[in-house]
């Protein structure tokens, strides 16, 4: 049953208060807003200005800072001063951890303020600690003491609150209570806005991120379920935090935002880059494009997918092989190409047909048709119009050789839903047939027509990857370069960044901020250029503590700012390194790997 957005079939907004911070307003009927951070020291008033100023010529709504100590939150003021003589209105935001005090001198100088349940009164997770209920009460009175003088005062001064979880830094009472889960996730904030509610407060921004893709997108549609059963309506942040850089950092954001963003969720985002925070607005705003291109004023009728939106489970399918691949069942989801690639796993000519013309893959208008290539070749991937779907439908409950081709993406349509409405109508009749998920360039929305290969990843990202993360798939293709290579490279990022494949090495970084101990831009540069080659391994690259060791928890190693220019050294959740000098620290993780017998020599 549906009970997180208006529709899973069309991309209707679900509505929201409105909340003003500063002169933008986010919510109810407003665009999506993009947002950044800045990477600066805050206490270097004028390096942070410009930054602000870099970001709001590129296109940033809402710019935020780290005020990581009473110093850095005074320099706000001057900040905020400068910037405005600079002639630019962009609302400023504060970035809170830890330091309650902190957030009452930035409520001072920035329109928002961004503050942290997990951190922002509560204690950081401890060994053996169990609450009794009289326990936990005690512990959220003392919140409630903490937070009520700062919502007064953004009260009084018409300043917005976001209350942010992040899946790495749940505090030890939730932790205890509900888990490092997507409904402790949901709760803590929860409790917060409790509180503001209690005192007559409501302009508030959620936000529940997390650097996997799926977890980020379960949270959010299980915060979207119980924001209707609390009766609150305040609108949603959306961003996977720790995304890290380059090409999969996009695919990450691109799957976690725009999948939300085609749900109707989601009214301002942030991509977080370990890269230039510029570079970030490019991507944020051509998912915020793509997302509204496909808008709709009303839902289309539903069809019950049996799934469980707010957990992961792969739809079942039966199994069926091609040469020496398994495709469905409990098999990873395969590759396809058209053109010749070794990464692939399925390549098929001009013709449609695959290497010994085994497996075929073309459209079909009728079902005889069909049923003679299915009596030919030894397996078949069909593309047939949704709503012709039911004249085909003796076959494909009969047939155990076929593969259906969901509905490719074409200009202005929620290719997405008619993914799922296929799977919905698949359900309905009893059929187990394989999903083939097919991302064409030439039926590219006509936000991306004609635009480069990484715009137009962004969308296969949200395609494929959100389907994925669904349960959905067990082919999938893109085509938007004229290298088959490099296409089927993309469609493995992707299986990657949606967590339903590994080929190669994965890095979870965050982008940094003024809290950054060391030059993490230049680090992950030289980690991924050491380590690339390796194909099973993932290697967390944090800035400082506030969500690092907790965003890192599955990686299998950490390398984490411990002090300025000083590196803590992590093997899964243990720090088993500390203190090491920065130049030492990519030396000394590649020794750490290979201890752990974990390190292959890169191919010559």
């Amino acid at each position: 049953m549906n009970d997180y957005c208006i529709s899973r079939f069309n991309s209707v907004r679900m509505p929201t208060a409105e909340v003003s911070i500063g002169n933008v307003k986010i919510g109810a009927n407003n665009p999506i807003a993009i947002q950044s951070m800045t990477n600066t020291k805050t206490q270097d008033v004028d390096a942070s200005v410009k930054q602000c100023i870099a970001l709001a010529e590129a296109g940033c709504q809402i710019i935020r800072l780290t005020a990581q100590n009473l110093e850095a939150a005074r320099a706000l003021g001057e900040i905020s001063k400068k910037f405005r003589a600079a002639k630019f209105d962009n609302p400023l935001v504060a970035d809170i951890h830890f330091m309650p005090q902190t957030a009452m001198e930035a409520v001072e100088h920035v329109e928002k303020i961004r503050i942290n349940p997990g951190n922002f009164t509560d204690k950081r997770l401890q060994e053996g600690r169990e609450y009794t209920d009289s326990e936990y009460e005690a512990e959220l009175d003392k919140a409630r003491q903490k937070l009520t003088p700062l919502v007064k005062r953004c009260k009084e001064l018409g300043r917005a609150l976001r209350i942010g979880t992040n899946h790495g830094s749940l505090s030890d009472r939730i932790v205890r209570r509900y888990g490092d889960t997507p409904f402790g996730m949901v709760e803590a904030a929860f409790e917060f806005a409790r509180i503001c509610r209690d005192l007559d407060f409501h302009n508030i921004v959620f936000s529940f991120k997390s650097s996997n893709t799926r977890v980020m997108t379960q949270t959010y549609r299980l915060a979207a379920k119980r924001m209707k059963e609390e009766g609150f309506s305040y609108p949603l942040h959306l961003g996977v935090t720790e995304a890290g850089f380059g090409i999969d950092a996009r695919i990450k954001s691109s799957i976690g935002i725009g999948g939300l963003l085609f749900d109707g969720l989601g009214d301002t985002i942030r991509v977080s880059l370990t890269e230039d925070p510029v570079e970030e607005i490019p991507v944020a705003k051509s998912i915020a494009k793509l997302a509204d291109s496909i808008r709709a004023k009303n839902a289309v009728p539903q069809l019950d997918e049996n799934i469980d939106f707010t957990s992961y489970a792969r739809r079942e399918t039966y199994s069926i092989s091609q040469k020496h691949l398994k495709i469905g069942g409990n098999a990873s989801p395969a590759v396809a190409s058209f053109g010749e690639s070794k990464s692939a796993d399925i390549c098929f000519g001009t013709d449609g047909a695959s290497e010994k013309k085994s497996f075929i893959a073309k459209k079909y208008e009728t079902a005889a048709e069909l049923e003679k290539d299915l009596a030919e070749f030894k397996n078949v991937a069909a593309e047939i119009r949704l709503d012709k779907i039911g004249e085909f439908s003796d076959i494909i409950k009969s047939a155990k050789n076929l593969v259906l081709i969901a509905p490719p993406p074409e200009m202005g349509r929620h290719s997405i839903g008619e993914a799922r409405m296929l799977a919905a109508k698949l359900e309905n009749m009893g059929a187990k047939t394989p999903i083939w998920l097919k991302f064409d360039s030439q039926k590219v929305s006509p936000i991306n027509a004609g635009s480069d290969e990484l715009s137009k990843l962004n969308e296969a990202s949200m395609y494929i990857g959100s389907l994925i993360c669904d349960g959905y798939g067990d082919i999938v293709s893109v085509d938007i370069s004229a290298s088959p290579e490099k296409n089927a490279e993309y469609a493995l990022a992707i299986l990657q960044g949606a967590r339903a494949r590994r080929s190669k090495a994965e890095y979870v970084a965050c982008p940094s901020c003024g809290r950054t101990l060391y030059d993490i831009q230049g680090a992950a540069a030289k980690i991924q250029a050491a380590t690339r080659h390796l194909k099973d391994i993932t290697i967390g690259i944090m800035g400082c503590i506030v969500n690092g060791p907790g965003e890192m928890a599955d990686a299998d190693y950490g390398y984490v700012g411990g002090a300025p220019g000083k590196i803590n050294l992590y093997r899964g959740k243990k720090c088993v390194e500390m203190n090491i000098p920065q130049e030492e620290s990519i030396e000394r993780l590649v020794a750490l790997i290979k201890s752990d017998g974990k390190w292959t020599e890169p191919a010559e």
